[in-house]
C-alpha cells in the first residue's frame, strides 16, 4: 500500500510507502468514522504540508484545548496545534501519515495522546502505538526533538482506568532517549488535586481548566530535548 504526499517538503514531491498490516501493539490506523472529521481539520492537514511548521503540538481534545498564548511559552517558534477532540492514538498516527513527509523542518513537538484507547486497549498496545506516533514524526523530522507528555489523571473514579494510565506511563517513560524528552504530567496534577471533591485544575473528568493548562504549561518548561 502506497501513498503520495500532496506537497514537497522543500520543494520536492515525496513518495512514501506504508505497510497495510499493523504492527504488534498498534490498533488499526485510519480515521475515525464517528463522527467524520470536520471540514477544519482536512484544511489544517493541508496547511501543514505547506506550512512545513517549525513546531507543533499533536495530539487530541487536551491539545486542541491548549490555550494559544501558553502554546507559545512552550517554543521557541510559533507552534501548529494539530488536536483533534475524540481522536484515539490510532487516529492520530493516521494523520501523521497523511501529513507528514521526508525533509520536513520540524524542530521541535510536543505529544499528548491516549486517554480516548482507555475503554478498550490495553496498556501496551496504547504506549506502543504512542510509541509508533514518535517514530513516524522522528522519521519525517529526524532533527526533531519530540516532547511527549504522560497520560493525565482521569477524574471519573474509574479505578481500572486510573490503573491503566500509570501502566501505559510507566511504559512511556522507558521510551526517552536521544530526541524523545519523556515528561511526567501525571504525577503533579494528581498531587494538586484532592482524591474527592472538584479540582479548579479540571473543567469535567478529563479536560482541564486554564488554570490546569498554566500548571501544565509550567510542568513542561521549554519543549525540547
Amino acid at each position: 500500500m502506497s501513498r503520495v504526499i500532496r506537497a514537497g517538503w522543500a520543494g520536492v514531491a515525496t513518495i512514501v510507502a506504508f505497510l497495510a498490516v499493523p504492527a504488534q501493539g498498534e490498533m488499526p490506523v485510519g480515521p475515525r468514522t464517528q463522527p467524520p472529521y470536520p471540514d477544519w481539520l482536512t484544511k489544517r492537514m493541508e496547511t501543514l504540508r505547506r506550512q512545513d511548521p517549525n513546531a507543533m503540538l499533536l495530539g487530541d481534545s487536551l491539545i486542541a484545548g491548549w490555550p494559544p498564548d501558553l502554546a507559545r511559552r512552550l517554543f521557541d517558534a510559533e507552534p501548529m496545534n494539530f488536536g483533534a477532540g475524540g481522536d484515539t492514538t490510532g487516529n492520530l498516527l493516521w494523520r501523521v501519515r497523511q501529513s507528514f513527509g521526508p525533509g520536513m523542518g520540524l524542530e521541535s513537538a510536543l505529544v499528548l495522546v491516549g486517554t480516548n484507547d482507555l475503554p478498550k486497549r490495553s496498556a501496551a498496545e496504547i504506549a506502543g502505538t504512542i510509541g509508533t506516533i514518535v517514530a513516524e514524526v522522528r522519521r519525517s523530522a529526524p532533527g526533531a526533538c519530540v516532547t511527549l507528555l504522560t497520560l493525565l489523571p482521569r477524574r471519573d473514579g474509574d479505578a481500572a482506568f486510573a490503573e491503566r494510565i500509570m501502566d501505559v506511563n510507566r511504559r512511556l517513560a522507558a521510551l526517552a532517549g536521544a530526541g524523545l524528552r519523556v515528561v511526567d504530567a501525571n504525577t503533579p496534577l494528581r498531587d494538586a488535586c484532592p482524591a474527592e471533591g472538584s479540582c479548579p485544575l479540571y473543567k469535567d473528568p478529563v479536560h482541564l481548566t486554564r488554570a490546569g493548562y498554566e500548571r501544565l504549561t509550567a510542568i513542561v518548561g521549554k519543549a525540547g530535548c
